[in-house]
């Protein structure tokens, strides 16, 4: 059972791993405030939940105060500056992960590793906001990482599942696999290199990491096959962005803005669903949504590329403008009337493992984190003495959807990541956010719309069965279809293929409600670990 009631004098985190969220908590406990939490859950989480994130990694940090003031950090990946010689290429290592129904590849190796922001992230986050001693916030981490976390049983599939990654190269394979074995369900997951690193970071700084002797361990670890150098370490990590703010469902959404895709894209799938509500049953107004969304990234609003475009200062603005909105409402419409084929729709780029990982937090000041971070698959580089696995990000197609290595140097990767926060009466009363790359956006909308619309319990609308849309192919869990939603579904010429399970492929929503009574409720995602502690 994950999911606990309390008030908000206490301080509650929700996150992807029992260590990760007792962690945050802990620091709460201590006088810690919610950014102070996140560092302890994020850097245990390098030891609890090793296959989806890292400190090699990136991520995003949404921060709202009780007042409303809110912000949001890009720690995300950027393209780096170098390029090989004539006649070379950088290597992308090609690997096959069997995910059991279906085979997919991902590329590994040096020319997959983009720049390392998330400690870069954290170290900033705590310089404008934390309120405890770093030492102090990142205390749980370095213990984990010195003294180590049991696997469970979730955390060692997706490592065996990995295992072709986590033990391509003799660095890697004496991190996961010290004895000649991967390690496996009960076994104690330790880094003590990492947390050597860390000790080092508090006290050298983080310029360590990206100026000093770190930084240029780092990339030699990418050379001679890569493109990260000094120049792309030295540039700046961490870019200040202000969140999507969007009203709808009688609060107002904060989310990850662009340069990123997937706020953008969920932001269009709610204003959409909110002007449409009652039209027709909640399952089939959600898939047409979800739909509507898809065909954006796909196909852009006039013809243009969306994932070119997401780098122009007037996306958000175009995507969400009224009319934009009211021509896909009024296309919905058309559809339900008349089953009418508005248009192909093609599947978009997919990641099945969704590396990704997510944690909320709301201190008892009534301050609110939304983090999501992620390690990509791991490129298989573990920078020698450092414990830092490095990202695969250059090497991901769903993040890369006009093709590798293709963006300026220097340009954010644009991430589905959606770190979220739901106002009403300009405070925060949801903190919320999901793993699963292109499903993220689903799951945190279904969430969000059962709880907050529908007014069930975080629980229930954290457990109950999920829908996913690809292309026109409609993905369900357990008991989500009755014959008679399966045949308007059908109707309308969706496929659908009804899972014997709830899957991890479903996303992981960690999430965090407060009434206007103070009370909370969290629930940690069953699909993903999930996990609930009050201060």
């Amino acid at each position: 059972m994950q999911q606990r009631h309390g008030t908000l004098n206490r301080g509650t985190v929700a996150a992807g791993h029992p260590a990760t969220a007792d962690a945050g908590a802990a620091v709460l406990r201590m006088g810690g405030n919610a950014v102070d939490a996140a560092i302890a859950a994020v850097t245990t989480a390098f030891i609890a939940e090793p296959a989806l994130t890292s400190a090699g990694g990136g991520g995003f940090l949404l921060l709202c105060d009780r007042h409303g003031k809110s912000v949001l950090y890009d720690g995300f990946a950027r393209m780096p500056s170098g390029r090989m010689p004539d006649g070379c290429k950088a290597l992308l290592k090609p690997v096959a992960i069997d995910f059991g129904d279906t085979v997919q590849t991902f590329h590994i190796g040096q020319g997959s590793v983009a720049t390392p922001a998330l400690p870069a992230l954290l170290f900033h986050a705590h310089r404008q906001h934390g309120r405890l001693p770093l030492a102090e916030a990142m205390a749980p981490g370095i213990d984990a990482a010195r003294n180590g976390i049991r696997l469970n049983h979730l955390q060692a599939s997706l490592l065996k599942m990995l295992q072709p990654i986590v033990t391509d190269t003799a660095e890697a394979s004496a991190l996961h696999a010290p004895h000649g074995e991967l390690i496996g369900a009960g076994d104690l997951f330790c880094n003590r290199a990492l947390a050597n690193t860390l000790e080092l970071l508090l006290i050298e700084g983080i310029d360590e990491m990206y100026h000093g002797d770190l930084a240029r361990a780092i990339v030699r670890a990418c050379v001679p096959y890569g493109l990260l150098g000094m120049e792309d370490m030295r540039a700046p990590q961490v870019a200040t962005r202000t969140p999507l703010a969007t009203p709808l469902f009688g609060g107002t959404l904060l989310t990850n803005p662009p340069p990123s895709s997937g706020g953008l894209l969920l932001t269009c799938a709610a204003l959409l669903f909110d002007q449409l509500k009652g039209k027709a049953e909640a399952p089939v107004l959600l898939a047409e949504c979800l739909r509507a969304a898809s065909m954006l990234r796909n196909h852009g609003i006039t013809g243009e590329s969306f994932d070119a475009r997401i780098y122009q200062q007037d996306i958000a603005l175009q995507t969400l403008d009224k009319q934009a909105i009211q021509r896909a409402a009024d296309a919905i419409c058309d559809r339900l009337r008349h089953a009418a084929d508005t248009g192909k729709i093609d599947p978009e780029a997919d990641n099945r493992h969704g590396s990704t990982t997510h944690i909320s937090i709301i201190d008892k000041d009534g301050m609110a984190v939304s983090l999501t971070s992620s390690n990509g698959e791991g490129s298989g580089i573990v920078v020698p003495d450092s414990g830092i696995h490095l990202n695969n990000m250059l090497g991901e197609e769903d993040i890369n959807p006009l093709g590798f290595h293709a963006l300026p140097a220097g340009t954010p990767l644009s991430s589905m990541m959606a770190p979220s926060i739901f106002l009403r009466h300009g405070q925060p009363a949801m903190v919320i956010g999901s793993g699963g790359s292109n499903r993220l956006r689903g799951a945190i909308l279904q969430v969000l719309l059962r709880h907050q619309l529908l007014q069930q319990d975080l629980e229930t609308a954290v457990y109950a069965p999920r829908l996913h849309n690809e292309a026109m192919r409609l993905e369900c869990e357990p008991e989500y279809m009755n014959d008679q939603l399966r045949e308007s579904l059908q109707a309308l010429g969706w496929n659908i293929r009804e899972w014997q399970q709830q899957s991890v492929y479903f996303g992981g929503v960690h999430a965090i409600a407060l009434d206007e009574r103070n009370r909370i409720q969290a629930s940690g995602d069953p699909r993903r670990g999930g996990a609930v502690a009050f201060a």
